[in-house]
């Protein structure tokens, strides 16, 4: 019946970092002061944190600064911060925007006004560009959802240069398909149509395209590389500039700047045309979602390989082959569970074909392209050595889906392919049910959700909110392989935290979803 204790002091500290959440963009009106203030919990959509205590609100990370002030000299638009504070002093911030109108005409008048508008080369507007006027002062702007963007001169008379950047998302619009026509206009087979898919092809801005270009793109395709080397993710030439020769633009240089000088009059048509490097079929994202459902529907090019039971500390040789049917590339992001990579093992394709930074995610990316269309069939496409880690099946442990890199290929006219798994000896497709988060996320005006089916069927999608009440409830005939469906916020007619569940015959998954106001 002996007892002993003892007293341990135990200090819990709150090391997590608060999560700012930002109203996406704010007008205000100038008052007939020609000033107005806002403050910095004008901007909060319902930041939160993981403890209790009230947050602090700030324009910085100076607790304190909570306040400003502005006047006819910052009319348009102005980029804020919103700093949130918790009780234990981490902090977090956001980015967003606050627009300074002068409807009633409170403001001076008379300064010269310069605007344009931004579109790729098929004259869809491209939104988010950042423009920056720079000369008697700097200013700056982000095109709208039409690409269109405006601004009041600081001073009348003076000389100024419009310089429109885009640098996110080097990967967008960049498919296997870009390298194929790429390669095929390097080769002389289908040469690139115009200046402007000449200059996204020069992924690497060396004034010219080679097979180095093709090697860079590549690399982003298999998220090796996160950008191009010695560029940005988007080029913009003036819109009016007429090149000497169409089929060589990089020999006279071109125009990426609009300058002005002694403005003293509107300046209202300094457009630019976007180009999206590396995306020479022009599919990048412009900012404008494409509603409904969006399918691969030109058939499936299916990868097979041998299914067999493994065991922990067991080596097995992985090969894949391909079914009857010609392609001209393919890409997808191969999975892997409770295996370790031990080696690769070339076959038509090499080890350049294959991205091996997500490793540790359980991931390979692959890409492979040719400029001639290729039947594959009883040809080993590449083969992988992996120790197991534990005893199960390899269709178990294998699968292909569009988790980092989209799964695709493209049949010989490019026509755009599912991609599958199949596994001989087994009767099932690897390529299983799988719903994606939705992007973007948070949103204001609309998001797309993505999922992959193993079969067609009827879906149900339907969005409810933490009480569970339902605010929309869909069936959708979706199709084989990886389906896409795009929801419109006013639509929902709710804002905060909803949740959608994507629902089969035979499955069902649930994600979160955030609508901004």
């Amino acid at each position: 019946g002996n007892t002993s204790y003892d007293q341990i002091v135990v200090t819990v500290v709150d090391c997590k970092k608060p999560t700012p959440y930002c109203v996406e963009g704010l007008v205000i009106e100038i008052m007939q002061t020609g000033m107005i203030d806002i403050w910095a919990s004008d901007f909060d959509a319902g930041s939160f944190d993981n403890c209790p205590g009230d947050l602090k609100l700030s324009f910085s990370p100076d607790v304190n600064d909570i306040q400003r002030v502005y006047d006819c000299d910052q009319l348009g638009q102005q980029p804020i911060e919103l700093w949130v504070t918790d009780a234990a002093g981490n902090q977090d911030f956001c980015a967003t925007y606050v627009e300074v109108q002068d409807n009633m005409g409170v403001c001076p008048t008379g300064a010269p006004q310069v605007a344009g508008a931004i579109a790729n080369e098929e004259d869809t507007p491209v939104q988010g560009v950042d423009v920056l006027l720079s000369g008697s002062g700097n200013n700056s702007a982000v095109t709208d959802a039409n690409g269109e963007y405006s601004f009041d001169v600081p001073q009348a008379g003076g000389d100024y240069t419009i310089t429109p950047s885009l640098l996110t998302d080097a990967d967008n619009g960049v498919t296997t398909l870009d390298v194929v026509l790429i390669t095929r206009h390097i080769l002389g087979i289908d040469l690139l149509d115009s200046p402007y898919k000449l200059i996204a092809a020069d992924a690497n801005n060396s004034g010219s395209i080679t097979t180095l270009d093709v090697v860079a793109i590549t690399k982003v395709i298999l998220l090796v590389e996160e950008g191009f080397p010695n560029n940005t993710s988007w080029r913009f030439v003036d819109a009016s500039y007429v090149f000497p020769n169409p089929t060589d633009p990089f020999t006279s240089g071109f125009p990426e700047v609009i300058n002005y000088n002694n403005v003293t009059q509107d300046q209202l048509f300094a457009d630019f045309v976007a180009v999206k490097v590396g995306d020479v079929n022009n599919t990048a994202q412009t900012g404008i979602d494409n509603a409904g459902v969006q399918i691969h529907n030109a058939g499936t090019f299916a990868l097979r390989t041998q299914d067999k039971q493994v065991k922990a500390g067991e080596e097995v040789a992985v090969t894949f082959t391909a079914d009857d049917l010609a392609v001209l590339g393919y890409q997808f992001t191969l999975n892997f569970d409770k295996l370790k990579l031990v080696d690769i093992q070339s076959g038509v394709a090499t080890e350049d074909n294959l991205g091996l930074s997500l490793l540790e995610e359980g991931a390979i990316t692959v890409s492979w392209a040719t400029a001639e269309a290729k039947n594959l069939k009883g040809q080993d496409l590449f083969t992988l050595v992996f120790k197991a880690l534990d005893n199960a099946s390899l269709s178990e442990l294998l699968s292909i889906n569009s988790r980092y890199t989209k799964a695709e290929a493209y049949d010989s006219n490019g026509g755009l392919l599912n991609v599958n798994l199949a596994f001989d000896n087994k009767a099932a497709v690897a390529n299983g049910f799988e719903v994606y988060q939705n992007t973007p996320n948070p949103f204001t005006t609309e998001t797309t959700i993505g999922f992959n089916l193993p079969e067609a069927g009827e879906v149900s999608l339907k969005v409810y909110d933490l009480s569970g009440k339902v605010v929309l409830l869909k069936k959708i005939d979706g199709e084989k392989g990886l389906n896409e469906v795009t929801l419109n916020a006013k639509t929902l007619g709710a804002t905060g935290v909803l949740y959608y569940t994507i629902e089969t015959a035979t499955e069902t998954a649930t994600h979160k979803m955030i609508i901004m106001e």
